[in-house]
């Protein structure tokens, strides 16, 4: 049987009741409090449903000291800026990841260019080996055939043709 709480007003209710009164009466608070802190409604919604998640899980554990109200308006404040933590993290991590693509990436069709460039200066074995099985869109015995060898002596060509480019890419961007 759910645990019974005291209401307002003196009668008793169960858990889901008292819950559901406490939440109606005082939403229109708590969007307030959250809007303030986070800045944005969609943010303080979140802020609310996480609230309202946490307290229906602790439920139990509110001791009745203060009033429920009281409890879920600090559950409240505290998911918001949980909230605000987690946009600060997000915003530097992007922040990083834009220093590092800036500072080390050249733009892709630069990449594009010089990997063609490469692909044309490898030794004719391997060069056929990267355009036949790799970007002609045959699949690995068809390309094989065409090679005149065997699909395991085109895999390891291919593979040979990959480190090989990957050091001649290397070297390119280290200069």
């Amino acid at each position: 049987m759910p645990k019974a709480a005291s209401g307002r007003y003196g009668w008793r209710m169960d858990r889901e009741s008292c819950f559901n009164e406490c939440i109606d009466r005082n939403l229109p608070m708590l969007r307030s409090v959250a809007y303030r802190i986070v800045g944005n409604c969609a943010d303080a919604d979140e802020a609310i449903q996480q609230a309202m998640l946490a307290a229906w899980r602790k439920f139990d554990t509110f001791r009745g000291c203060s009033r429920m109200s009281s409890w879920i308006y600090r559950i409240t404040v505290n998911e918001s800026y949980n909230i605000l933590r987690n946009r600060r993290r997000e915003a530097e991590k992007i922040a990083q990841y834009a220093e590092n693509a800036d500072a080390a990436e050249e733009p892709d069709e630069d990449r594009f260019r010089r990997l063609e460039l490469e692909i044309g200066k490898l030794p004719e074995l391997y060069r056929e080996a990267i355009q036949v099985g790799v970007l002609s869109g045959l699949d690995g015995a068809d390309a094989a055939d065409r090679l005149g060898c065997s699909a395991n002596t085109l895999y390891q060509r291919i593979f040979k043709a990959k480190t090989l480019l990957r050091k001649a890419m290397k070297e390119v961007c280290n200069e």
